[in-house]
């Protein structure tokens, strides 16, 4: 850091010096070591930074804000356009600069969430506590941008794009919550989904009644006794929920499903939405596609371990972006101690370790969103009806402009630039707005959704960021106990481990099947359990350990509503068998090798494979078919491997087997499924970088190991137990016996399959069908290149952590690097394929299952430290009078161009005018100037200081005058002593 944080004095120009300049900024809130007097002269804090090779950050203060200010300012080093991308997502703002492929994601954000107005309120009601962290990372974050600007730094996306970076307001962390835990922390809301796929077969089978009970196939409300749990059934609380029989489902809610066929979204015309956000399932679209918590971990109690002390591995799986969705840093002082990865744009760890304790978390996909179907007046479509009486939706119209050049830099057409109005409609009932979500207009229904955590965001957010200063198991859970989304807490101290898992679940009372829309009158809650109150917290689990990726804590727990989510297959059994072996192999006492073997492997092992191989090496045995069986050859050759996709020598899988089972398995699927549930049939897609045509799916291994798997039915039917005959052809013959009508089926896929591969091979051996490995790929966020590793399915960010055991034996690995960081004068590199080594200096790591050191204790720091330095930031109340001053800094300093030197070629190259530029920052030169609170000192100094040249600027605006471009360059020359 040194360097980074102590600007060196430039020549003066016109009376004001860069290092005069420098120390002017202390108006914003701060002031480098330079140039500066002595602390007892101004009410200063000192802000200390250690930093490692890979660009960690330890920063140590001991106020709240200046804590936060050091985070802040280190994260806008890495990460300014990164954060700049997420607040624009998370105001659903993101198509004004990125382009016309933003359009879904904005539409979504601006329907699901907030309006500035709400984002406003959120903020406003915030605690003190809150307040003074957020606070403080806005201003450091503000800091920075001004040192970055100054330093001809600033990020060289902002130049591509023609955007200058706005200061960073407390509003804009909020709108990045909002979005990454009202979005990823809440799960459900898929009822108009299920829906879907139950006209579907309503439609397909051509009896209601008999389709009702094959879609129990597909969605169940228990978690089922074969299901493995991350903890045992005596160890949670059951639900007393369940899915109604045929009979017993209202014709109201049977309306409701019926008209779900013809729902289209609401308020959007002309504009293809992805089927995900017309029907409100949550999920990310756009640029951040494949961001979500997925996550496994592996948490082991002393009893099971070498060193008789806990230990952790794993970690959250947040999509595999580069830079990361997620930025690490070391946050020490005000009551914290803490060392771990934070979302960018916000100033809180949210994975991490302490010198006592380590934790991560996995989502849960807990139900915690209801949607309702309600009836609209034929002549008025804003009138619907809610428990027999009348009422008139709140409506506004958000305006959706997009970019030509962000639709050029994303790779789009710049003929599909387009001006989008979005209605936004909304049912204001139990105390609470539900976003209208779509409508079928031919049968007068629109469905709306319910949210259990509407407006927590904020507050949650922080009850997560306490557990940072906790020493103790019992401390942490403190922290959590009213935190209301829905996520698994894995966590280790020195006594012992703990499951937590936490959301706000709704007492649902009224006679509906919660797995579909109801109607109001059956919509009822009787109340929250809410935080770890929820019936899943298990401290020193009667097993041991605890392995979890994204599956239910135990059987008998109420199932998510998506469709086979929880079912009798499920990525965590591999999980479940190689703790098993290790355990068996180590006699009960595992190494933390032993821990992160088991993440390694679980990472490169197919969980899907061994519930269906076995059947079709059954379906071909007395069909005397030597291609059949060659290939069950292949496919037992695989299982040896434990069905593993490591790559070979030569860059290809060693047997023929994974793409004998990816074919088979996608024939399977269109043969099963296709005739029932037509456009519902769940797409299969393989490969994790697209490169196929398939799309891609889940971005870290495709679904060869998605978060929800598309397996549970088919197995399921495999071993006889579902109620429909998913085998069965709804026109043609079909053999009485089950298993018989199975095994052709495979057969037939079989031989399909076959078809397709010696044709991709050029050869009809099983044996020279070996796939190219398929690979993940890291997507830029920004303009880095993206990289490539051969596919594994594990974290974003992977801890491996023995407690007890001293600094070696606290290990992380972020890839491909925690700098997203490019200059424009790096960016010529990069497009040629040479860009900085700091955005992927952990990527061989990664892709080798290695770690860095992962220090959290002051003799561990020390030892990693390459670089220190300082910096001193005023107290708040300093700050926050003198705020106006860093806006208006950072827009003249930020105009896109890399930095002052380019502001003279704006014109030229962004077609922006300067004197446009010039009247967006008149009011707020007025409120630098004449801030409430401001010191009369610090002004009249600026005032003293400013060049004749300056002075007419500054007339000029107070005027409301046109500005030369030749004044705002003298003006530029001072500044910057240019």
């Amino acid at each position: 850091m040194t360097g980074n944080t102590r600007p060196t004095a430039g020549r003066a120009t016109g009376g004001l010096s860069r290092r005069r300049y420098l120390q002017l900024s202390a108006l914003v809130g701060t002031v480098s070591t330079v140039g500066v007097g002595t602390a007892s002269e101004s009410p200063l804090a000192e802000i200390e930074f250690r930093t490692d090779e890979y660009g960690v950050t330890h920063v140590e203060a001991d106020s709240l804000y200046a804590l936060g200010y050091g985070n802040g300012y280190m994260q806008t080093r890495d990460r300014l356009f990164q954060m700049d991308l997420l607040r624009l997502v998370g105001r659903g703002e993101s198509a004004e600069w990125l382009g016309p492929a933003q359009l879904p994601s904005d539409i979504e954000v601006r329907r699901d969430l907030y309006d500035r107005e709400e984002i406003n309120r959120q903020w406003d009601r915030a605690d003190e506590t809150t307040r003074e962290a957020v606070r403080g990372f806005c201003d450091g974050v503000n800091r920075r941008i001004v040192e970055r600007a100054a330093e001809g730094e600033l990020p060289a996306e902002f130049v591509a794009l023609g955007r200058a970076p706005e200061p960073w307001k407390p509003e804009d962390t909020v709108a990045v919550i909002n979005y990454t835990l009202g979005f990823f922390g809440v799960g459900g809301g898929a009822e108009l989904s299920n829906a879907r796929t139950l006209a579907e077969l309503f439609e397909s089978l051509g009896d209601e009644r008999e389709a009702w009970e094959a879609y129990g196939d597909l969605n169940r409300v228990i978690v089922p006794d074969d299901h493995y749990g991350s903890v045992r059934p005596a160890e949670i609380e059951t639900t007393d929920e369940r899915a109604l029989s045929y009979d017993e489902v209202s014709e109201a809610q049977l309306e409701a499903v019926r008209a779900a066929a013809g729902a289209e979204a609401w308020g959007i015309e002309n504009l293809d939405l992805p089927a995900a956000v017309t029907d409100g399932l949550r999920k990310a679209v756009g640029v951040l596609e494949g961001f979500r918590f997925g996550s496994n971990a592996v948490i082991v109690d002393g009893d099971c371990t070498e060193t008789g002390k806990p230990m952790l591995g794993g970690g959250p799986q947040m999509g595999l972006f580069k830079p990361p969705v997620i930025h690490e840093i070391g946050l020490h002082g005000a009551g914290f101690d803490v060392r771990g990865v934070g979302v960018v744009g916000t100033p809180s760890i949210v994975v991490g370790r302490t010198p006592e304790l380590a934790w991560t978390v996995t989502t849960s996909g807990d139900d915690m969103v209801d949607t309702v179907a309600v009836e609209l007046d034929p002549e008025d479509r804003y009138r619907y009806k809610w428990n027999g009486e009348w009422h008139t939706m709140s409506t506004e119209t958000v305006t959706h402009y997009t970019s030509p050049v962000g639709a050029v830099v994303q790779g789009d057409d710049a003929e599909d630039v387009r001006v989008v109005r979005q209605e936004v409609a909304r049912v204001e009932q139990e105390g609470t707005r539900m976003p209208v979500i779509a409508l079928n207009p031919e049968e007068n229904v629109a469905y709306c959704q319910r949210v259990t955590t509407r407006m927590e965001e904020l507050d949650g957010a922080f009850m997560w960021a306490q557990v940072g200063r906790a020493d103790t198991i019992d401390e942490f859970e403190s922290y959590l106990a009213e935190f209301p989304f829905g996520f698994n807490f894995h966590v280790i101290d020195d006594e012992g481990i703990a499951y937590f898992r936490t959301g706000t679940l709704p007492d649902r009372r009224g006679g509906r099947d919660p797995r579909l829309p109801t109607p109001p009158s059956e919509h009822e809650w009787n109340g929250f359990d809410v935080g770890t109150n929820i019936g899943a917290s298990v401290r020193d689990p009667e097993r041991g350990y605890v392995v979890n990726w994204n599956n239910a804590p135990a059987p008998g727990w109420h199932s998510g509503d998506s469709e086979q989510q929880w079912g009798t297959v499920h990525r965590v059994d591999v999980m479940k068998r190689l703790m098993q072996e290790a355990l068996g192999r180590t006699d009960g006492a595992l190494s933390q090798a032993d821990v992160e073997g088991i993440v390694e492997d679980c990472s490169v092992e197919h969980p899907f494979a061994p519930r269906s191989t076995p059947a079709m090496a059954d379906a071909v045995r007395d069909a005397s078919d030597p291609q059949l069986d060659a290939m069950v050859s292949e496919l037992v050759d695989w299982s040896r491997t434990d069905y593993s996709f490591r790559p070979g020598p030569d860059g290809r899988y060693e047997n023929g087997g994974m793409a004998i089972w990816e074919e088979v398995r996608k024939e399977l699927q269109e043969l099963v499924f296709r005739d029932k549930l037509g456009d519902q049939t769940p797409e299969l897609n393989f490969d994790p970088t697209a490169t196929d045509g398939q799309g891609g799916g889940d971005p870290h291994a495709a679904d060869h190991g998605a978060t929800v798997n598309k397996d549970v039915t088919l197995v399921d039917a495999i071993d006889g137990e579902t109620t429909f005959r998913w085998f069965d052809r709804i026109a043609g013959e079909n053999h009485p016996s089950r298993t018989r009508q199975r095994d052709a089926i495979i057969r037939e896929a079989m031989r399909r399959a076959a078809e397709t591969l010696e044709e991709r091979f050029d050869s009809a051996n099983p044996a020279d069908w070996r796939l190219e490995a398929r690979e993940s790929e890291f997507t830029p966020l920004g303009a880095a290149n993206p990289d490539r590793i051969p596919m594994t399915n594990r974290a974003s960010f992977q801890q491996s952590i023995a407690i007890g055991e001293g600094p070696d034996a606290s290990k992380s690995v972020l890839p491909p690097g925690n700098s997203g960081h490019q200059n424009l004068a790096e960016l010529p590199g990069t497009l040629t394929g040479d860009e900085p080594d700091r955005l992927t200096d952990q990527l061989e790591l990664y892709a080798n299952f290695a770690y860095k050191p992962h220090p959290v204790t002051d003799e561990g720091i020390d030892r990693e430290t390459v670089s220190t330095g300082q910096t001193l930031t005023t107290n708040e109340e300093i700050a926050e009078a003198t705020r106006p001053v860093t806006d208006l800094t950072i827009a003249l300093l930020s105009i896109p161009g890399g930095g002052i030197r380019a502001v003279r070629d704006v014109p030229r190259t962004a077609n922006r005018s300067l004197n446009a530029l010039i009247d967006s920052l008149d009011s707020q030169t007025a409120d630098a100037l004449n801030a409430p609170g401001t010191p009369p000192s610090a002004v009249d100094g600026l005032k003293a200081d400013l060049a004749p040249t300056e002075v007419k600027l500054i007339e000029a605006l107070e005027a409301d005058e046109e500005v030369p471009d030749d004044l705002l360059g003298g003006v530029v020359d001072a500044l910057t002593g240019y």
